[in-house]
């Protein structure tokens, strides 16, 4: 048995039950008399819905399967998904893999109430992931039943890949197309659940935000009580936007308000044994704390202190008026034939339980209202944690709740929902934990600039190495020398501006002088607010026993491991130098390809191993110089180029970050390491780390120095080969007319001496060399004495320029790309 093949939208599959007739013997209660009754009993198994997806390469992916529960009246009642793996009392059970999700439905346990159970599957959207349900090469949807302890058969299978739009295989950029698909719906039929497919892509990661389509989509499925539907759908359907696990937008993007968003307004709640007779060891209580770009607590707001700079606590919602309790109305006399029979419709009211709580229902505690522009200028992020400090840790903790809402608008009727965020726990699962981090609110900069448009932000450099940082190998970003070298020549001004800038505000600030409304205006364009949900529980009696790892969560972008270390193929770090990392981490350490921005000016874009620059990569140096080629424990190590400011190259070997090339045989025409000059000269010889040494070659279109060097110098025999027809601008063509079979080609023998104390050998308990990449040094020539041999220039052969065993420096075509 394979199942029903799915192949398009309307398709409606019925889902397996088993009907058994059973028989009663029925006794009077004094065992006068006895008789059979029989009955119909329905037996319904365990249904699987699985979704599954897979890369070719193996790459990370992240997507999500959700289940949405439906009243008749077209209400939200509860989902099941990342953050919420359960609903509708252990009816609904989501459970998330790397590389599947599945959502397992006992029908049985499902509440009366509930009419209908939607599947939706969703990518992640965010500025460190850039997928989309086009991304996976696979992209499967199965249902499965089984009964009790029987083995899982096959309902249905489903290709979802051919659903989705066609143009999504053409570029990424147009990915907003399918960041989710309504797969179907799983509804009660007259005696039975039936599916019905969907099939609909959606734009948006977040299904909160096609809530009003979930609802339509209730109206079309056969047997569904619309008449209940439409008489619910008076109003307009508000959109719940749930955040996930890891989730980090932009506050504009959660308002969808079309306007800057100055003022957001922070409700705290949570649920759980939190309260009532018998319950100790239970004081919750919530945090905001306020880091500046170096990890630094520059403030807080608490439970017990709500205000701060830019902070203030939400007033308190005004008491209720009680109300006077309406006079019992006398009841009436039965009259005859009266009784069980008075009230017909008692017994079907009875019939079904009272309805659960709506999912959309928050449990609030308390709430401030942050006004973005009025906090200190130096702060960069607030952490938003809830806790329990009172013994028992999160142990009574079911769900901690956190609800952002733009009030930006003085009118608050224009209030816009932004999104909720909920962390859900078992009882008694984190009670050695007694804090968990809830979200970050943090200011970053924005991948276009002000003014910039949609097509710049898929253009710029950071946006095509995010969208190619889930290819199985080195991002593809790297392997394009000519974007990686432009895109970090705009970084390296962009960060030069903005360091700049930076240092002209503090100046004025700390000299007590007013700000100018440019200023202002400049520092708001370069930074741009984002919210980043974490859902992260922590150690620590108190917050001054987790303040390490709060300093590294308020600078920190990107997921964990099991055991709470850094580990995600598209992270970001912020350190407290305010450098800023891009890439992958593992183990807490940057793993993988990277690109790392210099706050000073440069940046490195290669791979890591250990926080090390590990491989291939190119390096942008702070003065403007660039090396491309291999690392090794965060040197250059290996085959190398690098470019110095003044238009000179040296290509050829490194040990240890310095030149070292070793020749390969006694031939001149076998020797590592090159360096050309800005005058267009050729320097050919072995270097020892970092210093030319032995025998060495100089190349000039006009003539050749041919001898030995020590300590970067010239030092004793030598020749001159001077090419005479060069001398004078000529090719070797033009000037045969002038040459003889041997000239006018002349090799001069001589002698250079060093300056006293010139190349000698360093003591050996000198000074240790610095751990830094440092320029390599240029080669000097002052203080030189040279002395001419004794005899007269000998005519010689021809040369060749440049030199053909040279290497040349690799030529990088110009790349244009927005700036970060």
């Amino acid at each position: 048995m394979t199942g029903v093949e799915v192949n398009g939208q309307g398709q409606i599959v019925a889902l397996p039950f088993r009907v058994e007739k059973l028989r009663y013997l029925c006794t009077t209660e004094y065992g006068q008399s006895t008789q059979f009754l029989t009955a119909t009993h329905s037996f319904w198994p365990t249904y699987s819905f699985d979704a599954k997806w897979a890369s070719q390469g193996g790459s990370q992916l992240d997507l999500d399967l959700t289940c949405c529960t439906f009243s008749a009246e077209g209400k939200l009642r509860s989902f099941a998904g990342p953050g919420h793996s359960s609903a509708e009392d252990g009816g609904v059970l989501h459970q998330g893999g790397a590389d599947g999700d599945t959502v397992l439905i006992y029908p049985a346990k499902i509440d009366p109430h509930c009419e209908a159970l939607v599947f939706v599957l969703s990518a992640s959207d965010s500025d460190v992931s850039t997928m989309n349900l086009s991304t996976p090469d696979t992209l499967q949807f199965h249902g499965h039943s089984a009964e009790l302890d029987a083995r899982l058969e096959p309902m249905f299978q489903c290709n979802l890949k051919p659903h989705l739009p066609a143009s999504e295989a053409a570029t990424w950029a147009s990915a907003a197309d399918s960041q989710s698909m309504i797969i179907c719906a799983m509804h009660r039929s007259t005696d039975s659940w039936v599916t019905t497919f969907s099939l609909l892509p959606q734009p948006s990661h977040s299904w909160g935000h096609f809530l009003p389509e979930l609802r339509n989509i209730l109206g079309q499925l056969a047997g569904f009580p619309v008449q209940k539907l439409a008489a619910a759908q008076d109003g307009a359907v508000e959109k719940v936007v749930l955040l996930r696990r890891y989730e980090d937008r932009s506050v504009e993007a959660l308002s969808c308000s079309g306007q800057p968003v100055q003022k957001v307004r922070l409700d705290f709640g949570w649920e759980g044994v939190l309260e009532g007779e018998g319950v100790e060891g239970v004081e919750m209580e919530w945090n905001a704390l306020c880091y500046d770009i170096t990890g630094e607590q520059t403030q807080a707001v608490s439970s017990r202190s709500k205000e701060a700079d830019g902070i203030t606590a939400v007033p308190d919602p005004p008491a209720p008026e009680e109300e006077e309790p309406a006079p019992a109305e006398p009841e009436a006399e039965a009259e005859d034939g009266d009784g069980d029979e008075a009230k017909p419709d008692a017994a079907v009211e009875e019939k079904l339980p009272a309805a659960a709580k709506s999912s959309d229902e928050f449990p609030q505690k308390d709430g401030v209202i942050v006004e973005l522009s009025a906090l200190p200028g130096a702060t960069r992020s607030i952490v938003i944690t809830i806790n329990n400090f009172a013994g028992e840790g999160l142990g009574p903790l079911t769900c901690a709740h956190l609800r952002l809402t733009d009030v930006s608008s003085a009118d608050a009727s224009q209030h816009k929902s932004m999104g909720w965020f909920r962390f859900p726990s078992t009882p008694g699962a984190h009670k050695d934990r007694p804090t968990v981090v809830m979200a970050k609110l943090y200011k970053a900069r924005p991948l276009v600039p002000t003014g910039g448009t949609a097509g710049e932000s898929c253009l710029s450099a950071f946006s095509q190495w995010r969208a190619a940082a889930s290819s199985p190998d080195l991002p593809a970003f790297l392997a394009d020398s000519a974007l990686v070298r432009t895109a970090l020549l705009s970084i390296s001004k962009g960060q030069a501006a903005a360091s700049q800038l930076a240092k002209t505000i503090a100046d004025k600030t700390d000299a007590g002088e007013d700000l100018t409304e440019e200023l202002k205006a400049q520092d708001r364009a370069q930074w741009q607010w984002r919210m980043g949900c974490m859902g992260r529980p922590l150690p620590g009696a108190s917050l001054e026993d987790s303040a390490d790892e709060l300093k590294g969560i308020a600078n920190y972008e990107g997921r964990y491991d099991s055991t709470d270390k850094r580990r995600d193929d598209r992270a970001k770090a912020v350190y407290s130098n305010a450098d800023t990392y891009f890439g992958q981490y593992s183990d807490d350490r940057r793993q993988g390809g990277g690109l790392y921005l210099v706050a000073k000016g440069g940046g490195y874009a290669g791979s890591y191993s250990g926080s090390k620059r590990e491989g291939q990569g190119i390096m942008r140096m702070p003065d403007g110089a660039v090396y491309q080629g291999q690392f090794a424990a965060d040197k250059f190590e290996g085959q190398g180029q690098y470019e110095y400011v003044d238009g000179s190259t040296y290509v050829g070997a490194w040990k240890g970050g310095k030149k070292h090339g070793e020749a390969a045989s006694d031939s001149w025409n076998h020797v590592q390491g090159v360096y050309w000059d800005t005058q267009g000269g050729c320097l050919r010889g072995t270097w020892d780390t970092g210093t030319l040494k032995g025998q060495g070659i100089y190349d000039q279109p006009s003539y050749q120095f041919k001898g030995n060097f020590k300590a970067n110098l010239p030092e004793g025999e030598c020749s001159f080969t001077i090419c005479a027809h060069r001398s004078l601008g000529m090719p070797a063509r033009a000037a045969s007319h002038i040459l003889a079979d041997h000239g006018p080609i002349m090799l001069q023998k001589g002698n250079y001496m060093l300056p006293p104390g010139v190349g000698a050998d360093p003591p050996a308990d000198g000074e240790a060399p610095s751990e830094d990449v440092v320029a390599p040094a240029y080669p000097k020539y002052e203080g030189l004495a040279y002395k001419s041999a004794v005899s007269m220039p000998q005519e010689t052969a021809d040369l060749s320029f440049p030199p053909a065993s040279a290497a040349k420096p690799v030529v990088v075509p110009s790349y244009r790309v927005s700036v970060i």
